[in-house]
């Protein structure tokens, strides 16, 4: 992997003039707050949330200074800078010039523009404030020459090398091969992360992915996200275009959110063809070696449905991240059946601290392991240590579970059965659903039921469903399916209950296929059964599921997020936070007694020890009087890109009668829960 830290560092923090011993207040100068990389401003936005801005002025510090740890400061040699009275991470000072990273948190909900003031504050004296335009995005390309024109801060991923005219240090890209660009201002990421803080062992991707023009082609991109290790320091990872120009100076630009760079920053194009790959021997060092080379952790795309560092099951109980080899996801969107020779998937288990703790990988290599349709199975550490590789045994005899599928169990390339009782039979046995798929979650096996479904039940989710679910989407995709074993008092076997959903087949009733079939596995009624669908759109909301909810998270305001609260009937469906009781003793200021809930997102963080509740974790405390009387209810909702610079946690207090005193980026809220940052925020709830 290409190691970019000293190249922007290099780039941004330029110094104009040396420092100054006895200087008044500091000012900001006509030439004002712009984007680092650009030196200037574009029509819509000067700054985007997290980028690296530079400000010029007189008398900005009395020192020059680069901040030589991570985390960046707030302040450095005494000076700060806020937007919006909100803190900045600072680079770099001097008498002339500041660099700094606009505060990620900058932008309210729903907002795509604001005004912001930027004040700079050296040894208690500060500046007058100067407006700034804030942006979703405002992309610039770092520059050779630091001036925002000219030679792009552009590298050959291959060799390192930089992507100009040949000179030592540097040769013209290739047509096809992969080019790693540097720039600032691309906007918010996933997973968020506070202001001045490195991505560490996460890569973070832009939630706005941006064209990029190589001599006005577009370019296909790869990876688009935080730089490793440099905040604020975009890294946008493409493949050269073929037809694209050859020339010592073609024109490189970015467009993103409606905004283009300018055209005036270039690279150099060889009309060479790079060189194709070779798939490697049957050896851990050869294959992960191989991998490495294709830089797969930025370059090879999340598996569909899944964000990085979600919560995975036993045996791979951490938090995951997977990704497909290019071919591989080309597999899955074609669903031929099986995976192409080559084909890779991988999987990075990390920590509750997100430390990657191992890594895993599947890959296709023909004639390998005929028997075991050819797959080679490695782990490696962090130390870069191999762990089992080869026909690992116990990797084949868990996957061969998921046989049908070509031995995955989270990229489906088995083709949706079309919605009749034959193919969906057939389809259900080749799946070996109840050892491949999941229980729906929050439901155990043989779990008390009543008419029509029997005694007990166990519901079985394929992995498109379970996704669904856990993404919360409001609604399931074409190809989920839900299996329901129905069951008499002593356990045995009544029927099967199957509802699948087949884009086109009943748009009337959200497309539903129904099947029932009897325990011998005998179609009992299928298709369009009116029983089912006459019970079921009693809860169409939920589209006509029963178990669970699957409505859309609501937007971080009271207006949504109250409603939300009582269509999921969280007092009678939600759990009491593990180790609480219903009004328990509380403290001020949540009353005399608290009853405290948690949604299944953030049960499950906690009961797992995840470290963070991920998004869409709520925490809901009712606050009582000592004569028990609600006096007001409080909430914790992890809503992501709302708050990164306070682990995106939307605080609201609703008063007994219906009033919202308070909400959104609570100060009081955060200042007290701050003394529990170390364990995401929350008082009660141990997340490690």
């Amino acid at each position: 992997m290409i190691q970019p830290r000293k190249i922007p560092l290099i780039l941004i923090a330029t110094a104009f003039a040396a420092a100054q011993t006895t200087i008044p207040a500091p000012s900001i100068s006509a030439a004002g707050i712009v984007n680092a990389a650009s030196l200037s401003r574009t029509a819509s936005a000067t700054l985007a949330p997290g980028s690296i801005a530079t400000i010029f002025g007189e008398n900005l510090s009395s020192a020059t200074a680069l901040a030589e740890s991570l985390p960046w400061p707030t302040s450095l040699s005494g000076v700060s800078v806020t937007f919006a009275g909100m803190p900045a991470a600072v680079l770099y000072v001097s008498s002339r010039q500041l660099n700094v990273q606009v505060p990620w948190s900058i932008l309210e909900f729903g907002q795509t523009t604001r005004m912001a003031p930027v004040v700079v504050t050296r040894g208690g004296m500060a500046s007058i404030a100067m407006d700034v335009t804030i942006g979703r995005t405002s992309p610039a390309i770092f520059t050779s020459s630091g001036m925002g024109t000219g030679p792009a801060v552009a590298m050959n991923s291959s060799d390192g090398s930089m992507a100009q005219p040949a000179r030592a240090g540097a040769r013209p890209a290739r047509v096809g091969s992969v080019i790693s660009i540097y720039a600032t201002g691309q906007g918010p990421v996933s997973p968020t992360l506070p202001t001045g803080r490195p991505t560490l062992d996460v890569n973070r991707r832009n939630t706005i992915l941006p064209e990029v023009l190589i001599g006005g082609r577009p370019a296909q991109v790869l990876y688009a996200g935080l730089t490793p290790n440099v905040p604020g320091i975009n890294q946008i990872n493409v493949i050269v275009p073929a037809g694209v120009a050859a020339g010592d100076a073609v024109p490189l630009q970015i467009r993103s959110g409606g905004v283009t760079s300018t055209d005036r920053v270039t690279i150099a194009i060889d009309s060479a063809m790079e060189p194709a790959t070779t798939l490697p021997t049957a050896t851990a060092a050869n294959v992960w070696n191989y991998l490495s080379r294709q830089n797969y952790r930025q370059n090879f795309p999340l598996i569909e449905g899944k964000r990085q560092l979600y919560s995975g099951i036993p045996p791979h109980n951490n938090l995951l991240t997977v990704q497909l080899s290019p071919n591989a996801e080309d597999a899955v969107n074609r669903k031929p059946g099986s995976f192409p020779a080559g084909a890779v998937i991988t999987k990075d288990l990390h920590g509750p601290d997100q430390t990657l703790l191992l890594s895993y990988l599947m890959m296709k290599l023909p004639g390998f392991d005929p028997a075991n349709n050819d797959w080679f199975y490695s782990t490696r550490r962090p130390d870069g240590s191999f762990g089992a590789s080869g026909a690992v045994a116990g990797c084949i005899n868990c996957h061969a579970r998921s046989k049908a599928n070509d031995y995955s169990f989270l990229a489906n390339v088995t083709p949706n059965p079309p919605p009749n009782a034959a193919a969906v039979q057939q389809f259900l046995t080749n799946s070996n659903f109840r050892t491949a798929w999941r229980l729906w979650p929050g439901t155990t096996a043989n779990q008390t039921s009543a008419a029509p479904h029997g005694a007990t039940v166990s519901t079985w989710i394929n992995e498109i469903a379970y996704d669904a679910i856990q993404s919360r989407a409001g609604r399931m995709p074409d190809g989920a399916m839900i299996v329901k074993e129905n069951f008499t008092p002593d356990r045995s076997l009544a029927a099967l209950t199957v509802m699948y959903k087949s884009r086109g087949f009943d748009p009337a009733n959200n497309d539903w296929y129904w099947l029932q079939q009897s325990a011998a596995g005998t179609a009992m009624a299928e298709g369009r059964v009116q029983g089912c669908i006459t019970c079921h759109n009693t809860v169409a909301s939920n589209d006509l599921l029963y178990t669970g909810s699957i409505a859309p998270l609501p937007e971080p305001r009271s207006a949504a997020v109250w409603p939300y609260l009582q269509t999921e009937d969280y007092q009678k469906k939600w759990k009491l936070m593990p180790g609480t009781t219903a009004q328990m003793p509380g403290t001020s200021p949540h009353g005399a007694l608290i009853t405290t809930y948690v949604n299944e997102i953030a049960l499950n963080a906690i009961n797992n020890k995840r470290g963070t509740i991920p998004p869409g974790g709520m925490v809901v405390k009712e606050n009582y009087m000592p004569d028990r009387t609600l006096a007001a209810v409080t909430l914790m909702y992890k809503s992501e890109g709302f708050n990164p610079d306070n682990n995106d946690w939307y605080w609201m207090q609703r008063t007994a009668n219906g009033m919202v005193p308070a909400e959104g980026r609570v100060a009081g809220c955060i200042s007290c829960h701050t003394a529990k940052a170390g364990n995401d925020y929350l008082f009660l709830g141990t997340l490690k």
